[in-house]
């Protein structure tokens, strides 16, 4: 069957997904006493809907399972209201802290160093982990940043592992020179469980160095981080995974002349029943000969659809030639490109880097110099997947016709090729560049 009549054929509407609750982690919940001074987590929960919501919450214990621990306590939060959660942490303890509740919910949170008179001496931002920062697994994450002085500034590690069985981690440490510090160390971690390593740079033989670099990859979902923190002294700050180069954060620039820029900020398409397309026609001047299209955009993948396929995007001229085509089929995790002639179709691998309630930024370069489609797609800044297909069609004129862009699909076709109902489409940026 060809693919490509699969993207706009109006058809049945997909039912609509049912509310569901997510999760997020506090990866420090702690209450302990350090030389006199307490280190306390304060978590902030903020409903933004309209009705009252509830939400349920855990203290998981440092390196035990957290499978096994026991019920969660369910508190209420009103309509525009906000829960501070304090002691969240047994004394003498620290953790991590579960938060179950509505996609309305938001929160945030924060570490403070209180003296024994009950006054706070100064508090540090706690990285929450949700679904758009969460490390996925065989993925690797770099913290920066470390620090070790003797009688001065320490560096704690932690990692979380993010699934329900036990993870295996791999950790290599970098001096500032690129030379690794030590032998690569792998280590396990429960499930559900945070391990921390006190004075990790002093456990590997380094007392006195700066700007250091821990290199992470677990076979589970993780998130790593650091805590850096004076001896002594309440200041405390953390250091979560850093960000890659990849794409153009301010469009705009570096385009060659004459080119073609075609935008959307923002979001340009939440697939509903009834509201599951988009289509774009794009400004190209007649006449002109481009070589390259590029098609990037923000894709939030919420449910997969109840058929095998959801329809994603394609680059199309109303004259019947599709450039390229691309679904996902959700219970393989799987890419398919079709490219734009029958039978002529690129799989990414099963288990590949599809995930629910997950962003992800996708880019299509199509190139006839090359004669090479090109596929990225992006998850947490990390480049999580590359296809490739040889393209069929070379001329990328306008030929006095019209261009466009889809997203998305109006119905269902053939009972397995279903709307992205849920998802949400934002940022597109369209670049032709001219022969």
């Amino acid at each position: 069957m060809r693919k490509s009549v699969l993207f706009g054929l109006i058809g049945v509407l997909a039912s609509l997904v049912p509310a569901f609750a997510g999760e997020v982690y506090v990866p420090y919940a702690s209450n302990r006493n350090v030389n006199g001074t307490t280190y306390r987590t304060r978590v902030w929960v903020t409903n933004t809907g309209a009705a009252g919501r509830q939400f349920s919450v855990r203290f998981l214990a440092q390196d035990t399972d957290g499978t096994q621990a026991g019920a969660p306590n369910t508190l209420n939060v009103p309509s525009g209201g906000t829960v501070v959660l304090t002691n969240i942490a047994p004394a003498g303890q620290s953790g991590i802290l579960e938060i179950d509740g509505a996609p309305q919910l938001v929160v945030n949170a924060r570490l403070e160093a209180v003296s024994p008179n009950s006054a706070v001496l100064a508090n540090a931002h706690v990285p929450v982990v949700a679904v758009d920062n969460v490390i996925a697994p065989n993925h690797t994450a770099h913290i920066q940043g470390l620090e070790r002085s003797p009688g001065g500034v320490l560096t704690d590690f932690g990692i979380l592992n993010l699934n329900r069985t036990a993870s295996q981690c791999s950790l290599k440490a970098y001096r500032a020179n690129g030379t690794q510090i030590a032998q690569t160390a792998i280590v396990t971690v429960k499930p559900l469980s945070l391990r921390y390593f006190d004075e990790s740079l002093a456990s590997l033989g380094e007392t006195s160095i700066a700007d250091a670099r821990l290199e992470v990859s677990c076979d589970k979902q993780f998130f790593p981080f650091a805590s850096v923190y004076r001896a002594g002294g309440p200041e405390l700050s953390f250091t979560v995974p850093s960000h890659s180069l990849a794409g153009d954060l301010v469009a705009g620039g570096g385009n060659p002349a004459g080119s073609v820029v075609f935008e959307v900020p923002g979001t340009f398409l939440a697939a509903r029943n009834g509201d599951s397309f988009k289509q774009y026609d794009l400004p190209l001047v007649n006449g002109v000969q481009y070589k390259k299209a590029t098609v990037e955009f923000d894709l939030y993948v919420n449910r997969f659809p109840n058929g095998i396929f959801a329809g994603v995007t394609a680059l199309r001229r109303n004259d019947r030639t599709l450039f390229f085509g691309m679904m996902v089929r959700g219970g393989r995790q799987k890419t398919i490109l079709d490219m734009g002639v029958d039978d002529d179709v690129v799989f990414g691998n099963n288990g590949g880097p599809w995930r629910e309630r997950t962003n992800y930024h996708l880019v299509f370069e199509y190139d006839t110099d090359t004669r090479k489609l090109t596929f990225r797609c992006f998850r947490n800044g990390a480049l999580v997947e590359t296809l490739t297909g040889d393209i069929n069609h070379f001329d990328l004129s306008l030929n006095s016709r019209v261009m466009r862009v889809d997203f998305g699909q109006t119905g269902v076709a053939d009972g397995a090729y279903f709307p992205p109902i849920g998802w949400i489409y934002s940022n597109l940026r369209v670049v032709f560049e001219p022969e």
